[in-house]
């Protein structure tokens, strides 16, 4: 700790200390007037270093550090005054003495209260009755609290569940409402399906009842050239088929090579190139048969994938059937039995391609006599619709229809030329007409029209203008089947009058490429 003193050379006159509460209002000491006096400042200085003698001490150089500065230089003052020179340093001491002695003093009182001042723990408080009263007050509330919060959560469960039993109820109610609608729906769907079926069946009826006259349905002609393509069948099934059966050699070869038959005859393209390639395979499938019955078999079979494609894909689109005749025909070229193999499958599923319109013969069952009309039949036994029946009939016939028209191809003839066709026109002209027949005659022309005009001429005319004059208004009943055929054969007939020309059928001139 640093001291600093002031001090004065010269003894100044006694100066009277004011009482302790003006000390501490910070007073100056009296400066004395003594004109010849010189003052200086004594710096600070560190204990244990003497102080400088004769060194002036002016009250107007102390600074505001605290009154314990003031004081000192107020005793130091009175103690100097009247003292030699020579006792200026045992004053001098006396007065730092007199300076520290109230420090150590309050010291040593500090330390002394501090030695008697403990710190003791204190004693466990005593729960008293306000004590034990504020807790169970404080218990009483957390358990209302409690079960507040338990009254409020159970209401808000019960909300909630009343809530999602409020919304199951809605969703089971549209749920059951929808049901009702879809069962209704359903229920009306059935309806119209039997309905649907009850009409089908009637109109087969009436197709079978217009059968069943004895008189004939075709002509002496048309009826032997079925019955002999109806005994080749007979022949095929009870005879060769057995023979390929019983050789597993033969079965086997037969089934690996039908599968390349049916893939390439359904996959024909209106495309000569396409066409060509398909009837040379068919050609190499055949000529790889290792017997006659073998050969025999696989131009049944041949015949069987065409007539089959065009009663699907034909029915649908008529174009179709000129790609399946060009192949047959450039097939029939090197294999001329496969006409008769043609005309024994169609024969089978459509007897108008002779014409024949079936009669029911005396102790024929309604289902053998269906099944040679060529209609189908479900696992039901339910019979097959008139316009489903119809477009089946007219796909094969357009088949027919389109081998009779095909040119010669590759400098050698059509073996199944186009006088089949004016035959099976004439016959039909000259046959009662059913239902079904304007359909079949507008298939027939549509596809096959064109050339038979362009072969026959006058009498391709001759013939169109009895089918106009005379024979449509021999076509009786009010089946929708009827209806729309004598309306479309007319309107076909008109066209042909206003023009002098049959419309071609798409797809007639096939590709080159």
């Amino acid at each position: 700790m640093k001291y600093g003193l002031f001090l004065l050379d010269d003894e100044p006159k006694p100066t009277v200390l004011p009482d302790r509460k003006q000390h501490r209002q910070r007073t100056t000491p009296t400066t004395p007037t003594t004109p010849t006096a010189t003052w200086r400042q004594y710096a600070r200085r560190s204990l244990g270093t003497p102080f400088p003698a004769s060194t002036p001490v002016s009250a107007r150089a102390v600074d505001d550090q605290g009154d314990r500065y003031r004081e000192l230089v107020q005793k130091a003052q009175v103690r100097l005054g009247g003292v030699a020179k020579d006792k200026t340093h045992h004053t001098r001491a006396s007065a730092c003495q007199a300076y520290a002695h109230p420090i150590q003093r309050e010291l040593e009182e500090t330390r002394l209260f501090l030695s008697k001042l403990s710190v003791d723990k204190p004693a466990p408080l005593v729960k008293t009755d306000v004590d034990k009263n504020v807790a169970d007050t404080l218990a009483k509330v957390e358990q209302m609290r409690h079960d507040f919060e338990n009254q409020r959560e159970q209401k808000q469960k019960a909300n909630e569940a009343e809530k999602a039993e409020a919304a199951k109820k809605v969703q089971d109610a549209k749920q059951a409402e929808e049901m009702k609608k879809a069962e209704a729906t359903k229920k009306a769907a059935e309806e119209a399906k039997q309905a649907e079926e009850a009409k089908q069946a009637e109109e087969a009826k009436q197709a079978i009842e217009q059968s069943k006259p004895k008189e004939s349905s075709t002509s002496e002609q048309a009826a032997l050239l079925a019955k002999r393509y109806r005994d080749m069948y007979s022949e095929l099934m009870n005879d060769l088929a057995p023979k390929i059966r019983a050789d597993p050699q033969k079965r086997a070869h037969c089934f690996k090579q039908r599968g390349l038959v049916t893939r390439g005859v359904g996959q024909l393209k209106d495309s000569w190139e396409f066409i060509g390639r398909t009837a040379d395979s068919i050609k190499s499938i055949l000529s790889a048969s290792t017997s006659a019955d073998v050969q025999d078999w696989m131009l049944n079979l041949v015949a069987k994938s065409l007539v089959k494609q065009a009663e699907r894909e034909v029915s649908v689109a008529p174009h179709a059937a000129y790609p399946l005749a060009a192949t047959a025909v450039l097939v029939m070229q090197a294999y001329p039995k496969l006409a008769d193999m043609l005309m024994v499958r169609l024969v089978k599923k459509c007897p108008f391609v002779v014409p024949q319109y079936m009669a029911k013969q005396p102790g024929q069952n309604t289902d053998d006599f269906i099944k040679a009309a060529g209609y189908r039949q479900n696992d039901d036994g339910d019979i097959e619709s008139e316009g489903i029946y119809a477009e089946r009939m007219t796909g094969m016939l357009a088949l027919f229809a389109a081998i009779v028209q095909m040119p010669d191809i590759g400098g050698q003839p059509n073996p199944f030329p186009v006088h089949h066709g004016w035959t099976w026109l004439a016959r039909i002209i000259n046959m009662p007409p059913r239902a079904i027949s304007p359909l079949l005659v507008q298939t027939f022309l549509s596809v096959a029209g064109p050339t038979m005009l362009g072969v026959y001429g006058r009498q391709m005319d001759k013939l169109i203008s009895v089918l106009a004059t005379t024979w449509i208004a021999t076509v009786t009943g009010s089946s929708p089947l009827a209806v729309a055929g004598k309306s479309n054969l007319t309107t076909f007939i008109d066209e042909y009058r206003s023009s002098g020309s049959i419309r071609e059928c798409k797809g007639r001139v096939i590709k080159t490429r």
